[in-house]
């Protein structure tokens, strides 16, 4: 008789990781920092590698943030983020090019965020985060943007296809 112990021990690895169990491709972990966060800010950021500051934000140069404080705006952000991620993987672009971030506190942990949308990839950073990243579509840029422009901060060249 075969041993059904392989099976359930894949199942049971699959259900454990991030993600997996809700068919979609952000870490749970993640979900929750963006939902219970107490500090909170949307940063637009310089894509061009030239420009790269290793004071910025993981190497990239910080043009302008701010911190959003009503809960309604912050609402509306997380929803767009969390409708960017994708149900299944997307074949992403080579680039990373990143224009946006977030970078909040839950929990007394800090996470941060490096959001590409041209090649729909996100670097994750966190010591709570047990991958470096996930993906995510160009559908939130336009709220993202439009928080940014209503608090006077600097939006990033676009990039030009």
């Amino acid at each position: 008789m075969k041993s059904n112990l392989p099976f359930v021990a894949a199942a049971t690895a699959c259900l454990l990781t991030i993600g997996c169990s809700s068919g979609r491709s952000l870490p749970t972990v993640a979900e929750q920092a963006l939902r219970n966060a107490t500090e909170f800010e949307l940063l637009s950021l310089d894509p061009d590698r030239a420009n790269a500051d290793s004071n910025g934000f993981h190497g990239w140069k910080v043009l302008g943030k701010t911190t959003i404080t009503d809960a309604g705006v912050r609402n509306v952000l997380i929803a767009a983020f969390e409708k960017g991620v994708p149900r299944r993987n997307m074949e992403p672009v080579d680039c990373f090019n990143p224009r946006h971030g977030i970078k909040l506190v839950s929990d007394g942990i800090t996470h941060e965020f490096v959001i590409c949308f041209e090649c729909y990839q996100v670097e994750w950073h966190s010591p709570r985060s047990t991958r470096g990243g996930f993906q995510i579509t160009s559908s939130p840029q336009a709220t993202f943007d439009k928080i940014l422009r209503a608090s006077n901060v600097p939006l990033p060249q676009q990039a030009s296809h």
